[in-house]
């Protein structure tokens, strides 16, 4: 088009009847009125160069700037590098993706499974998935586990790293710091009981066995409906103090059935996989100065909506699903 608009300057045309020429031809497709004005005052100063300018070094320049911010420190976020370059959002974020960089997050060292509790894993998911498939059963489930809750939360950081670059992991920080432990069961509704241990506090079988009659006299009090079931599922760990002798009777007591969970599997428990790591977002960089305050903040906590619980249960049968496969 725009050797079209050179050809109608050659013409003497003037540049609002290009312009028109151009629009009875293209259509919308067709330069702006402004445009054309501004080529012919180009022409008009025999600069019949058609080629785009130059951009400005701007691109260059920044990517040095903030190549420079990420040596210095590539755990920033972008809105530190907007406040230190004075540039959008948008430029920061293309800039990123031209120079090839991603965020990723350090993980935790795993526990590494052997050859036999790996095929327990895939046993256990497929029994489990089949089981779903023919009738669902997520809705009678009852979990719950143990964490520690620290008064000193630090953030883990992320890192702008080249995207094939992989971190290394990091040790747990404050594994002695000052904390209390919090021991904690739900449903696909809500929290239905839990207990925050003073600190130093631990939990040991006799302490367990005590927690889970708290919890059945919760259930009774919060989910009316329990009381008629007699096909309860409770899902928790293999840690000793849950699977004790003390324990198992009890809940057979109870007439609760206790899901099969494989060892060393976190992945495939709801309060490792979404409560607790939901919990764990929720206090970075979060300090406590006493016990109260963390049993304050955790009563609001508990008070999340039916749905943030309802989505962690009703994600067991895809993980199942990618462990059988």
């Amino acid at each position: 088009m725009r050797e079209i608009l050179l050809f109608c300057f050659n013409l003497k045309k003037l540049a609002a009847e290009s312009h028109r020429m151009l629009v009875e031809t293209y259509g919308d497709n067709a330069l702006s009125e402004t445009t054309c004005r501004d080529w012919f005052h180009r022409f008009n100063d025999n600069n019949f160069d058609l080629s785009d300018k130059k951009r400005e070094n701007r691109p260059k320049k920044v990517d040095c700037q903030l190549q420079a911010l990420l040596d210095e420190d590539d755990t920033q976020s972008q809105k530190m590098f907007i406040e230190q370059l004075g540039v959008s959002q948008a430029a920061i974020f293309m800039r990123l993706h031209v120079m090839g960089k991603v965020q990723k997050i350090g993980k935790w060292v795993p526990h590494e499974l052997n050859d036999r509790q790996i095929e327990r894993r895939q046993n256990t998911c497929q029994i489990l998935l089949a089981r779903q498939k023919r009738k669902s059963f997520l809705h009678r489930i009852v979990t719950g586990d143990e964490k520690w809750i620290y008064f000193q939360n630090p953030k883990r950081k992320k890192f702008w790293i080249d995207s094939a670059q992989s971190l290394t992991s990091s040790s747990r920080p404050n594994l002695f710091g000052r904390k209390t432990m919090l021991c904690v069961w739900w449903d696909q509704e809500r929290v239905i009981y839990y207990e925050l241990l003073k600190p130093g506090e631990t939990v040991n079988t006799l302490d367990y066995h005590q927690q889970l009659i708290k919890l059945h006299r919760a259930l009774c009090e919060k989910r009316l409906h329990y009381r008629k079931r007699h096909d309860k599922i409770f899902l928790h760990d293999n840690a000793p103090s849950h699977t004790s002798t003390i324990v198992q009777n009890y809940l057979e007591t109870l007439n609760w059935e206790v899901l099969s969970h494989p060892a060393y599997s976190p992945d495939l428990a709801p309060s490792d996989y979404h409560l607790f790591s939901s919990i764990g977002h929720a206090l970075a960089e979060r300090h406590f100065d006493s016990y109260e305050d963390i049993r304050k903040w955790l009563d609001e906590f508990a008070s999340k909506d039916e749905e943030f619980f309802w989505r962690s249960i009703h994600k067991l049968p895809k993980r199942w699903e990618k462990m059988y496969s």
